[in-house]
């Protein structure tokens, strides 16, 4: 009870100061209106549609045209994961909002990203009639996280799982160090080697039988997300999908 009056009062002092100072968009600086930090103009500008991707790891073809398709990555190597959605394509305006959210402290734009993942769950994921059980973030490093202040799959995370009114279980994996800070200009597969010794699953009790949308800010060559189901998988898990803003176009 304590805890929905404290939500309710914030929202209520939220909705105050937008009154008070209107918000302005992130991109044109005018009046963003009701909610969020992004104009209705600039967002319709937003490069949320993509071309046809993979339909197991979300990869994006260059070619405009044409359905979905499964990639020869997926062929060769079929990732842990049963299926990866993706909002949009890593590059322009949704690279500059994610790297303001990621490395220059903007959670300010928490809300805005997060209605970008519910609508692409309501649109691409809830049709499939999925039930999930939890929804896990993908984890930090300890080091990265102290320095940082803040995990931004974490805050994802559960502001999505507060909007779709699922558990969020951040419990269920976890980062140790291996030595290596950043998989950034990692290889595919020096990734999966990285990640393997990266990442740990909870106890199988937790996760027996269970369904998981695993949430990330970007998904890069995915081998981080192939590792984390896994895990999750040979700690129990039934199945785990992977929900995540963004990633490069890579095919």
């Amino acid at each position: 009870m304590l805890r929905h009056l404290l939500v309710t009062a914030r929202r209520l002092l939220g909705w105050t100061l937008d009154l008070i100072y209107p918000r302005d968009c992130v991109f044109c600086e005018r009046p963003a209106g009701d909610g969020g930090h992004i104009c209705a103009e600039c967002l319709s500008r937003l490069p949320l549609s993509r071309n046809p991707s993979c339909l197991i790891c979300g990869a994006e073809s260059a070619m405009p045209g044409g359905p979905d398709f499964i990639c020869s990555d997926c062929l060769r190597h079929r990732p842990a994961f049963a299926r990866a959605f993706i909002v949009a394509r890593y590059d322009g305006a949704i690279r500059h909002l994610i790297h303001t959210f990621k490395y220059h402290g903007g959670v300010w734009l928490l809300e805005d990203l997060t209605r970008f993942l519910a609508a692409t769950y309501i649109a691409r994921i809830a049709p499939l009639r999925l039930r999930f059980d939890a929804i896990v973030p993908v984890p930090m490093q300890a080091a990265k996280l102290r320095a940082r202040g803040y995990n931004q799959a974490d805050l994802l995370a559960r502001a999505l799982a507060h909007a779709l009114h699922i558990p969020c279980q951040t419990h269920l994996l976890r980062r140790v160090g291996t030595g290596v800070p950043s998989q950034t200009r990692l290889r595919r597969e020096e990734r999966l080697r990285n990640a393997a010794e990266a990442y740990r699953a909870a106890h199988p009790r937790h996760l027996r039988g269970k369904t998981l949308l695993l949430v990330d800010d970007v998904m890069t060559t995915g081998a981080t997300c192939d590792v984390c189901a896994r895990l999750l998988r040979r700690a129990g898990a039934k199945r785990v999908y992977v929900l995540a803003l963004a990633r490069p176009m890579s095919l």
